[in-house]
């Protein structure tokens, strides 16, 4: 009896040794997974970038967009492709999930669509969508983007710049920055290329920082031409009139993408060109609001800029 028990215990410790060994072996195993598991995540963070993850962080789940027609439905569009691809949205799921989110105007479109055509499928709907209300682009988006120029501020040509940027296709970043910087017209664009800007956001930053220059610039103009010592330019009536006197010197210049016919006053203190003259040139006018010239019986007249 007593050999029995002696087997029995020696079997049991045998069975309890070849236990842990297992045991170990598996928490081994796992841990090299984990391990590896971490190693390739990290490598895909660190190729890809920080902000293309498989899934989104833990115990966080980003709010639906909306959309109510009012602006570029593109945003909205890149919003629910980001959602769909981090909540893995089946594709049949996603037209549903856009309609539903849809607001005001963009909500009564949808429910005609969806009476005259049915439920489309989620290609269709991006499509649907930026026809009805994306900005009035021509056949070719990218014409669209290179026929872009500052009318007004940076800021303002910056805005319609990006606005268009994202459906011309893929550029690489020296075509995008040539595209911006041609389009900011002389003499700003050429003041923006000797600084040989290599990305299209550099481009933008020296173009806002040499447009605050040229403000600061005329400021100081301003001041010059507001003190009592500086007079106001003085124009001939001939020259208002256009009426030719004796045998006046008519001369043929080149300004901007025209020739024009330019009149010889010795009458006159500085040189002068009427707007209409001007759009054809394609040079833009910078603003001059309290700029005056005088005609020569005293008369005072509003110019409404100068062209350098």
């Amino acid at each position: 009896m007593g050999d029995d028990l002696k087997a029995s215990i020696e079997a049991l410790t045998k069975t309890v040794t070849s236990m842990q060994k297992s045991i170990e072996a598996n928490a081994k195993a796992i841990a090299d997974l984990t391990i590896a598991s971490s190693s390739t995540s990290g490598g895909r963070s660190g190729s890809g970038g920080e902000h293309h993850q498989d899934r989104p962080p833990k115990h966080w789940r980003p709010e639906f967009p909306r959309y109510d027609g009012k602006s570029d439905p593109l945003i909205f569009l890149n919003q629910c492709e980001s959602f769909f691809t981090q909540q893995r949205i089946m594709p049949e799921e996603r037209t549903w999930m856009a309609s539903y989110n849809l607001q005001e105007a963009a909500q009564l479109w949808y429910m005609r669509v969806q009476t005259d055509e049915g439920t489309p499928p989620w290609p269709c709907f991006k499509e649907l969508l930026n026809l009805r209300f994306g900005p009035p682009l021509r056949s070719a988006p990218l014409f669209e983007l290179a026929s872009c120029r500052r009318t007004a501020t940076v800021e303002e040509y910056q805005d319609r710049f990006q606005a268009l940027l994202p459906r011309a296709g893929h550029l690489d970043e020296a075509q995008r920055v040539q595209l911006f910087t041609g389009g900011l017209l002389p003499p700003l664009s050429l003041q923006v290329q000797n600084q040989n800007p290599q990305t299209l956001v550099a481009a933008m930053s020296l173009a806002r920082q040499m447009e605050l220059l040229e403000h600061v610039e005329e400021d100081d103009d301003d001041t010059t031409e507001n003190t009592p010592a500086t007079e106001a330019p003085v124009f001939s009536l001939h020259a208002v009139a256009g009426v030719p006197m004796g045998n006046p010197i008519l001369l043929r210049v080149a300004l901007g993408a025209t020739t024009l016919v330019a009149l010889v006053d010795t009458g006159s203190m500085h040189n002068f060109i009427g707007e209409a003259a001007v759009h054809r040139t394609g040079l833009s006018i910078q603003p001059r609001p309290r700029l005056t010239a005088t005609v020569m019986n005293g008369e005072k007249v509003a110019c409404p800029g100068v062209l350098r």
